[in-house]
């Protein structure tokens, strides 16, 4: 079974709002993500990315390379601005200061959210990467605080995390806030 027979088999099991921890291996991580990404919006979804791994152009190139549907996915950089880059004029990009400014991701998210009309999503690319620039505890409360809110709007949740690079308490505490967790390629 493909990854994305695995995560379009769980999917059409869940009611909406429901939220979904994505675990995989690290060489697979992006194609996981593209993978996704792409059934979410093939089937009418809206998606917010929280991108914390790459920066807003290279999404952008992956997602034209798999012919993504550009107008259905809004993205909140994290990196590029962190980085020194140049952000790119979009009116479906904002940019952040950085990865470890929570309280403005967050603000942030719930303006994107308000913005966006239909059937939506919010992907988180990297709990990993969140958690280099954030103390665990910290992250945990930002988590429960951003999955708590995406419950009581009724919108989707996906994210992406490397099959053993998070310490067992810290994915227990999460996975335990998820409707389900998938493993693909591990």
């Amino acid at each position: 079974m493909t990854d994305l027979k695995i995560i379009q088999d769980e999917l059409s099991n869940l009611q909406p709002g429901w939220i979904i921890l994505l675990e995989t291996e690290p060489n697979l991580a992006l194609e996981v993500s593209l993978k996704a990404l792409k059934l979410l919006t093939e089937k009418g979804y809206v998606g917010i990315i929280i991108s914390a791994s790459r920066p807003y152009v290279n999404l952008m190139a992956q997602y034209r390379n798999v012919k993504m549907d550009e107008s259905k996915i809004f993205v909140l950089d994290v990196i590029t601005k962190s980085q020194g880059g140049t952000p790119a004029e979009s009116a479906n990009v904002l940019y952040l200061d950085n990865v470890a400014a929570l309280t403005e991701i967050s603000i942030s998210m719930k303006k994107a959210i308000e913005l966006i009309i239909g059937n939506k999503f919010v992907f988180i690319d990297s709990i990993n990467t969140m958690l280099i620039h954030t103390p665990p505890e910290v992250f945990l409360r930002f988590i429960h605080s951003i999955l708590t809110k995406l419950r009581l709007e009724g919108i989707n949740g996906f994210l992406i995390s490397i099959v053993g690079e998070t310490k067992d308490d810290v994915r227990a505490e999460i996975a335990q806030l998820c409707d389900k967790v998938i493993r693909v390629g591990a």
